[in-house]
């Protein structure tokens, strides 16, 4: 099984912040979001480690990012993928003192 699917993802923040979102990942592409964020990105995976690059945007400010007030951020992410759940830890690429764990649960098998 690859690891193109729908996931449901958990994320929480150096500032202690959690939320919830879906994320597709997808022939090199990720793409999801929450309520008020859009997660659109790419990855890739060498050697069962997944590296992401995801640009998140605050297009319904609903609620504030798990960072506080910001709009806008991309975020560096990576782990060691698994086919049911795995962890990617990462930073804001902006501010790389801002970190923060993903946790992504398979959901869905892609059409």
């Amino acid at each position: 099984m690859g690891i193109e699917a729908m996931y449901g993802v958990e994320f929480i923040s150096s500032m202690n912040v959690g939320g919830y979102g879906v994320l597709i990942l997808e022939t090199g592409r990720v793409l999801g979001g929450d309520s008020s964020f859009t997660f659109i990105g790419d990855y890739e995976i060498e050697n069962h480690v997944l590296k992401a690059n995801v640009k998140c945007n605050n297009d319904r400010e609903i609620l504030t990012s798990v960072f506080g007030d910001i709009k806008e951020f991309t975020l560096k992410l990576e782990g060691t993928v698994a086919e049911k759940e795995f962890v990617l830890s990462g930073y804001v690429i902006e501010e790389p003192s801002k970190t923060i764990n993903v946790k992504l649960t398979r959901r869905a098998e892609l059409p």
